[in-house]
């Protein structure tokens, strides 16, 4: 069998464009020869961009570009996954990335350059990985397709936790001090975290950083922005707010990307994100820069987004070249708002905006059903860490259960005692902690005899102050431990 670098060089340059490669078995083919090296160097690669998670990967990348810009240039497609900070499994907490300083002259250069100075004090704080996708699309203008996967806007997530539960995380996750004092913006209603950064000095609910760089005069000074083809929009989860989804004025944002040819959204909402609660909010009052302008898109999915009929009546008007047009229309989110057949008022609002372009035989929309809200994830997207990652989340898992078997036997031990025995002790006080929280042991088989003292009261109690660092403990019951992920670092 010939060996690979006695091949020729037509041959070499078919088998290393391939794009079922990894980007591992590219580096392997480069690391060969000197050859291959050369034959690499301009190969264009996907990414996939993993953000927050403790493998560091994306900081490491923009490490990597600013040394050497010929990698960015590399990059044509980029596909985002999210791991967001776990506040029940520490092994999520990603630590805090530290740069050198020339990194940082470099970086502060390049936001300067392309208008984006808002990112800066978010990448040199080190913490949320997020904002490194709008810096990273200043480095990458080959960039052709963007996949921005199903967001997980809060930086924490993960079940129910109070603000100082996500301070006291990004205290662990702190490698140095930074001399900023921890303040966290949350609603007192139910004490869940709305923030962008880790001190929360405004109020942005959902407006991720790359959204903001959407919001720029003009966005097209981007490179990545202008050159992009192929975009793709998951849903946001529904645990963190009344509002399921994010902000739908985006769409049209989107849309009037340049060179934009295909566009796909999934469960977007008409609201207004920098103010609380589910107000209703038409994107047509957000479109007062878009007079006369129209969008180059040509292939248009609209999936389970929450608009109304003025709405898609909007996002009709920005196109006049679609030619393929499919989604599925959600209609049960507001059953109590009259808004009449949204599914034939899409239809003809397009076909009358794209009369020429737009046939009936390229027009796919129904309505939606339970079974169309799940949303698939890019299929070739590359995760080197799912392996390590899902072995360590079984053994997490069969040590959970082990622990959840040992405090139900105790707490069955404690609920079948014999009436002689409660009769003695009715009067005693009984105050013992039995179980941390009960979204961190996952049943409603425990019982909770611990009486906080208000409501600010933190579920995972400490006996430290706020201000004090903290690491993994255990506490010991009756012979088992059950974990608390907060204690003061000897």
């Amino acid at each position: 069998m010939a060996s690979l670098t006695t091949l020729p060089t037509e041959l070499l340059t078919q088998i290393l464009t391939d794009q079922t490669l990894t980007t591992i078995d590219i580096s392997n083919c480069a690391l060969t020869s000197r050859r291959l090296y050369n034959l690499t160097a301009d190969r264009k690669t996907k990414y996939s961009f993993h953000i927050d998670h403790r493998s560091q990967s994306t900081w490491k990348l923009i490490s990597c570009i600013l040394s050497n810009p010929r990698i960015g240039h590399r990059i044509h497609r980029i596909i985002v996954t999210w791991h967001r900070r776990n506040p029940h499994k520490p092994k999520s907490w990603t630590p805090q990335w530290l740069w050198k300083s020339q990194e940082l002259e470099q970086i502060k250069s390049i936001c300067e350059k392309h208008g984006v100075e808002f990112l800066y004090p978010v990448i040199e704080d080190g913490f949320n990985s997020e904002a490194l996708l709008p810096f990273l699309l200043c480095l990458t203008p080959n960039l052709q397709s963007l996949d921005f996967g199903a967001i997980v806007p809060s930086m924490i997530y993960g079940g129910t936790y109070s603000a100082e539960t996500a301070v006291r995380i990004f205290k662990a996750c702190e490698r140095k001090y930074t001399g900023q004092n921890y303040k966290v913006r949350h609603n007192n209603k139910d004490k869940r975290v709305y923030f962008d950064s880790r001190w929360g000095s405004s109020y942005r609910r959902n407006i991720l950083w790359t959204y903001s760089a959407l919001n720029l005069p003009e966005p097209n000074c981007i490179p990545g922005l202008s050159n992009l083809r192929h975009f793709r929009h998951g849903p946001s989860g529904i645990w963190r707010r009344r509002c399921p989804g994010w902000p739908a004025e985006y769409i049209a944002k989107i849309l009037l990307l340049p060179n934009l040819e295909t566009a796909s959204f999934h469960g977007a909402v008409a609201f207004d994100p920098t103010k609380s609660g589910c107000a209703y909010k038409p994107l047509s009052a957000t479109l007062e820069f878009t007079a006369g302008k129209k969008s180059s898109v040509k292939e248009l999915e609209i999936i389970n987004c929450d608009l109304e009929r003025s709405d898609y009546s909007t996002l009709a008007e920005l196109t006049g070249s679609l030619e393929v047009l499919s989604g599925s229309i959600l209609e049960y989110y507001h059953w109590w708002r009259r808004s009449g057949n949204k599914l034939a008022h899409m239809i003809n609002t397009f076909k009358k905006s794209n009369p020429r372009t737009l046939s009936a035989n390229n027009i796919s929309v129904k309505r939606s059903n339970h079974r169309d809200l799940a949303f698939k994830s890019a299929p070739d997207v590359y995760f080197p860490f799912r392996a390590q990652d899902e072995r360590e989340d079984m053994e997490e898992m069969a040590q959970r259960f082990k622990e959840e078997e040992e405090g139900r036997e105790y707490s069955e031990s404690l609920i079948w005692k014999d009436d002689d025995d409660e009769d003695e002790n009715q009067e005693e006080e009984y105050d013992e902690y039995i179980c941390d929280h009960e979204s961190e042991c996952g049943c409603d088989y425990y019982f909770y005899n611990t009486e906080y003292g208000g409501e600010d009261d933190d579920p995972y109690w400490t006996d430290l102050e706020v201000d004090d660092d903290v690491v993994l403990r255990t506490r010991d019951i009756k012979g088992s431990k059950q974990r608390s992920h907060f204690v003061k670092v000897t």
